[in-house]
């Protein structure tokens, strides 16, 4: 499965208990500043004097890179789940859908992803647009951008779409909060895919992923369309182990393949699912033994949106819940 960080289009999981805002300090390194300031006024015609200014104001937060390399997805599997697929995460889910019954009947009629889907992923991010975020994200995006070598290309590159973000929308880029990586809005959009696939659904207004929960709700829809969102097919199918047959080995777990392979390893695939299929086999641990889950490729739109198994079985589980019986 794609797990490159390039994927994301969020870093944040917001939902989740929060961390508090990381301790800032000063000092950003001046000539890596300088070099992406020279870069922004020769490749987007930003005025140096500008940035400069506004790059004095940035703070360092050395918590932000502790937070990145230990994301709420790298959790054991029942852990992870006890945060969002709860009775309490569900009955919000299934409220926020009765709210916004209308935005969602004409998103499914425009890019035919459920509605049950578009409100796990908000509950996921930001527990449904009621917690987007409190850390300044000019300072997390510049410590991520100028202090993390590991991932500094990714996030000047997002640091960039920031500012770009900020000019075409006139957002000041001194006061915009979101989470420690620097993902945005009510659905936790980083600033490029924000500038890529935002939409407003009033004429003649640009999206507002701050303040509108219809441009949420249509932004993310049009994002998992762009990404293969297939309407109406399934996203996973839970499959049985055939009696008396070992479990799969690893090199079949989480590895694309056909249902060929899966059956002759002993798992009781659907017979309608065609041979040619790309598909792959995720497990997750129940109360008294191993779940199988079949993932197809509506699976991988989501994961388009977080490249995690655990986020995305997450989201899956909490979307079933929300689309069943009120």
């Amino acid at each position: 499965m794609r797990r490159t960080l390039l994927a994301l289009v969020c870093l944040s999981c917001l939902g989740c208990p929060i961390t508090a805002a990381p301790l800032a300090t000063a000092g950003l390194p001046t000539q890596t500043v300088r070099h992406f300031i020279a870069h922004m006024v020769r490749v987007h015609h930003f005025d140096a004097q500008a940035l400069t200014a506004l790059f004095r104001k940035a703070r360092l937060l050395p918590g932000v890179i502790a937070l990145i390399h230990h994301p709420y997805e790298a959790l054991p599997w029942r852990r992870y789940r006890q945060l969002f697929v709860n009775p309490e995460k569900i009955r919000l889910g299934k409220s926020w859908l009765r709210a916004h019954a209308q935005s969602i009947h004409q998103e499914e009629q425009q890019f035919g992803v459920p509605g049950s889907i578009i409100a796990a992923i908000l509950g996921v991010e930001t527990n449904y647009g009621r917690i987007t975020g409190e850390i300044p994200a000019l300072d997390s995006l510049s410590t991520l951008a100028f202090g993390d070598p590991s991932r500094g290309a990714f996030f000047r590159h997002e640091l960039s779409g920031f500012l770009r973000l900020c000019r075409r929308e006139h957002f000041n880029p001194a006061a915009l909060r979101g989470s420690y990586a620097g993902a945005l809005g009510i659905p936790q959009f980083m600033p490029n895919t924000y500038l890529r696939y935002a939409i407003g659904t009033a004429p003649g207004r640009r999206a507002n992923l701050f303040t509108s929960m219809k441009d949420a709700i249509d932004s993310v829809a049009r994002y998992l369309r762009a990404k293969g969102w297939q309407p109406g097919q399934p996203v996973a199918i839970e499959v049985a182990l055939a009696p008396n047959r070992p479990p799969p080995g690893p090199d079949l777990l989480e590895t694309p393949t056909h249902p060929r392979a899966l059956r002759r390893a002993g798992l009781l695939i659907p017979r309608r699912l065609s041979n040619q299929l790309t598909v792959e086999l995720v497990t997750r641990p129940g109360l008294t033994d191993t779940h199988y889950w079949l993932t197809l490729p509506n699976f991988q739109s989501l994961m388009a949106y977080n490249p995690s198994v655990n986020y995305t079985m997450a989201v899956f589980e909490l979307a079933l819940h929300l689309a069943g019986p009120s």
